[in-house]
């Protein structure tokens, strides 16, 4: 025996929907009566016929624990988060080079030797 309770308020029983919108991962809802609501309304409306309540249990069933949706990232967003292309020039080549003076460089021609 599987009882569901609901995702929003641990109401038992619920049922599972999984939504879907156009580019994103689906989604999966378990809701009691009064959660999926609105969803059975627009169902109704859509199909233009009385979407069937979901079945009362005549027993209470042992508890189960609740399994909450996940959200996950679009797969796109998942490529992008991969290793960055490594850099194929030096550091020291990204750098200005230093400009100098005729003084400053013979005073470190002096310091040197």
């Amino acid at each position: 025996m599987k009882i569901t309770a609901c995702d929003l308020d641990k109401q038992t029983p619920a049922k599972t929907y999984t939504i879907t919108v156009e580019g994103e991962e689906p989604v999966e809802l378990d809701l009691c009566e009064t959660d999926a609501a609105p969803i059975e309304e627009l169902i109704r409306r859509v199909k233009g016929v009385q979407v069937a309540a979901p079945e009362e249990e005549d027993e209470p069933g042992p508890v189960v624990p609740v399994r909450r949706a996940r959200k996950t990232a679009p797969r796109k967003a998942a490529q992008a988060k991969k290793a960055p292309a490594k850099k194929t020039a030096a550091k020291s080549a990204s750098r200005a080079p230093k400009i100098m003076t005729l003084e400053e460089i013979e005073e470190q021609k002096r310091n040197k030797g």
